[in-house]
């Protein structure tokens, strides 16, 4: 698996950090919906929010991100950006590798 973060041994207290109720997963939805659901997760307790999509997805996990901190919340940063590559079982039984992106934004 390849791996690349923004500091070198940040990986590990990120995964420390991370709960499943602030984890937003893209998929095929309109992207306003998953900016509105990062919103609601900032105005409760939590001080950080992880984007997390994969394949054709990424694109989108980038424009909620950008909504997020240009349109909506400023003071909101990104802190950190992790990309991966993931494999996957297919249908067929072979293995397929699929690009990840995860990115954490805090306030």
């Amino acid at each position: 698996m390849d791996e690349i973060a923004s500091a070198p041994g940040a990986q590990i207290a990120e995964r420390a950090e991370r709960k499943d109720a602030n984890v937003i997963y893209i998929g095929k939805k309109p992207v306003m919906g998953y900016v509105l659901a990062v919103v609601t997760q900032f105005n409760g307790p939590t001080q950080d929010v992880f984007i997390k999509a994969r394949g054709k997805a990424i694109s989108r996990a980038v424009d909620v991100a950008e909504i997020v901190r240009n349109r909506f919340m400023p003071n909101v940063k990104v802190d950190n950006i992790l990309i991966k590559t993931e494999e996957l079982d297919s249908e067929d039984g072979s293995k397929t590798k699929v690009s990840v992106i995860e990115i954490r934004l805090v306030k």
